[in-house]
């Protein structure tokens, strides 16, 4: 672990030092606002793709109980309901997705919103809870990512990646923790 760390601190050094000169109360202040935020909108987007999910899922299998059903048909019919099935099958790992992004964004939002409230506080149980909560953060972007989100979620992925590594491994930022 630390010589990838190691290695992270060398590929890494330009945005360490720009770091290096920000003010550490007003950067933890505003990442402890930027966690609060996103684990609000987490929260909402987390109810929101598990619902979708759930009901896509549902579609999807009402969809295929009714392609089922289907008696005699013509050649021309079958291959539109073969084109309906795979439509269907579709629909159903992409409801499969969502719900395992929700649950990703629902388990993210408590953590992110913890985290948030123990940097307030300046207490090192909530810089270890924002290592942990941007981590989470950053595979629930890639989930979201495969399941084709845009430049977005590219960003939230470098973001959420490079702050849990910097609030992990910073020296300084460690010391501003009780």
């Amino acid at each position: 672990m630390n010589d990838l760390i190691q290695r992270l601190d060398e590929l890494l050094a330009p945005i360490n030092e720009r770091m290096a000169s920000f003010d550490r109360q007003q950067l933890i202040r505003y990442v402890a606002i930027y966690m609060l935020v996103a684990g609000i909108f987490s929260f909402c987007g987390g109810i929101a793709l598990f619902t979708a999910g759930v009901l896509g899922g549902i579609g999807g299998a009402v969809g295929s109980v009714a392609l089922q059903s289907a008696g005699e048909v013509t050649s021309e019919q079958q291959q539109q309901l073969d084109e309906a099935a795979r439509a269907l099958s579709e629909v159903g790992a992409y409801s499969g997705l969502a719900v395992i992004w929700a649950i990703m964004s629902l388990v993210a939002a408590p953590l992110l919103i913890l985290a948030a409230i123990g940097l307030f506080q300046r207490k090192s149980w909530g810089r270890n809870a924002a290592v942990i909560a941007f981590l989470v953060n950053a595979i629930s972007s890639l989930i979201g990512l495969v399941t084709g989100g845009g430049i977005f979620n590219i960003i939230w992925v470098l973001i959420s990646a490079y702050l849990a590594y910097y609030f992990y491994s910073n020296e300084p930022l460690k010391a501003e923790f009780s």
